[in-house]
């Protein structure tokens, strides 16, 4: 299953050019992986307040194309492996008909401030187990 946010290019994402400034589109991914957390029952917040977190440690992006200030996108989420900790996501930015960035990443559920991985509890891996995708893989 795929999870799907709309979002709206807004003046704030631009640069003078009116086109999205490359660091804003890692606030933008950010925004939809904890959309993404409240949608299947677990909001990062609330994570956070009993002391775990999911800290992005890797993130490979490709620009393929030019978001501008007005434009409505779609960011879309999938799973592409679950792992003991570790969760890793893909993303796509599609606008006006095409993709204009896909990324890969992966989070690790931890602990809060400390940083210690810890297992992904039953209940958040079966909520995400939904979104992993047929060819990703869940390890143990």
């Amino acid at each position: 299953m795929k999870f799907s946010a709309p979002k709206k290019i807004r003046f704030h994402h631009c640069d003078p050019a009116g086109i999205v400034f490359y660091p804003q589109f890692f606030y933008l991914l950010h925004e939809v992986q904890e959309d993404f957390f409240a949608h299947i029952g677990f909001p990062e917040h609330d994570m956070i307040n009993a002391g775990h977190g999911v800290p992005i440690i890797d993130l490979k992006t490709r620009f393929l194309g030019m978001c501008r200030n007005g434009d409505d996108v779609n960011i879309h989420l999938t799973l592409s492996k679950l792992g003991n900790s570790s969760i890793a996501m893909d993303y796509d930015i599609t606008g006006r008909g095409h993709v204009r960035l896909r990324a890969s990443g992966v989070v690790v559920y931890s602990t809060i401030p400390f940083g210690k991985p810890v297992r992904i509890p039953d209940d958040l891996r079966q909520a995400l187990l939904p979104y992993l995708q047929n060819n990703g893989q869940e390890t143990p």
